[in-house]
């Protein structure tokens, strides 16, 4: 008896079957795959969430003020590192090759706290650190990242020189002022305020600039340089420039300050330089155009000093947020050290 096989006909018929129930049922099983992961990720997620309330509750002085859209976070390595979650709780099951990085943001909002998990972790900012790090984090985080005061734990080693931080710009940037002059130097002798034209300029962003040997954290920005009034009226963007009027008044702590105000020495580390070494020069001019505000003894003044007079230089740089804090607390005997 003659045994028949399957026709070529026949074959492709069945591999066309087969392939139509593959289009079917493979999307549907990758669907229900996916699936589980999200709801294992959601789980997860609620996980941290709930680590970090109880981390609150352990830590009632961190939390943000009952003041609404007041804010405070907190990163899931913080709660790793105080045993709030376990290595297992961090393993993000939709890659089993990632962990879960990110922060538990906490907001007071009608009346209550409200917390929710974001994967961006600006802990692994520059900024970021001393959110999370800075024996001052709640003054950063009311003041919006500006460091206020007399004598605040702001003080930074880079590039072989001790510099004090600013502010935390929204990007988690960091603006330094370098804690001493480095040089005396008029304005410029061509009687232009502009900092485009100044001889300040060339040597802060050639001569300074040049001599760095990490100029990789340096950011290149759009500074401030108008009159007092409209400063931003007339910008200018390069690597290096020096204090702004507007640095000044908000590194006081005393209310009232404004700008040139004599109140602005009060409780500002900004001013107690220039009472111990004599002027500086700022980025801003006056309405004239004719003379730069200087910090003077504490004091704004846009008339003392004409273009052409040598004062103290005061070079300020923004690092990139990717820059890292490899060490120190803030304090003069112990700078932040940045790589």
């Amino acid at each position: 008896m003659t045994k028949k096989g399957f026709t070529l006909v026949e074959l492709i018929a069945v591999i066309v079957i087969l392939a139509l129930i593959a289009l079917v049922v493979f999307p549907a099983i990758n669907s229900i795959i996916r699936n589980s992961k999200e709801k294992a990720y959601e789980a997860q997620i609620a996980t941290i969430v709930k680590a970090a309330k109880e981390y609150y509750y352990d830590n009632t002085d961190k939390l943000p003020d009952e003041v609404e859209g007041a804010t405070d976070s907190v990163s899931v390595s913080t709660l790793l590192s105080n045993g709030y979650i376990s290595e297992d709780d961090i393993k993000d099951p939709r890659n089993t090759s990632t962990v879960l990085s990110g922060i538990v943001k906490v907001t007071f909002t009608s009346n209550q706290y409200v917390y929710e998990y974001t994967e961006n972790n600006n802990e692994e900012t520059i900024g970021g650190y001393l959110y999370e790090n800075a024996s001052s984090q709640a003054n950063l985080k009311a003041n919006k990242g500006i460091y206020k005061g007399s004598n605040p734990d702001n003080y930074l080693q880079y590039n072989g020189r001790l510099w004090r931080i600013m502010k935390i710009n929204s990007d988690n940037s960091l603006k330094i002022v370098a804690n001493e002059a480095t040089t005396k130097l008029a304005w410029n002798d061509s009687g232009n305020a502009k900092f485009s034209n100044a001889s300040i300029n060339t040597y802060l962003n050639n001569t300074f600039y040049n001599a760095l040997t990490n100029k990789e954290n340096v950011q290149s920005v759009s500074w401030c340089t108008g009159n007092l009034d409209n400063a931003c009226g007339e910008t200018y963007t390069a690597n290096i420039g020096l204090i702004s009027t507007d640095d000044y008044a908000l590194a006081s702590n005393a209310l009232g300050c404004n700008k040139n105000e004599a109140v602005c020495q009060n409780g500002n580390y900004l001013a107690n330089y220039s009472v111990s070494n004599g002027a500086e020069y700022t980025m801003n001019h006056n309405d004239l155009g004719d003379k730069i505000y200087t910090i003077n003894n504490g004091l704004l003044d846009g008339t003392s000093y004409a273009m052409n007079e040598a004062l103290n230089i005061r070079p300020v740089l923004t690092l990139k947020a990717g820059a890292k804090i490899t060490a120190g607390d803030g304090k003069a005997t112990n700078p932040y050290i940045v790589s």
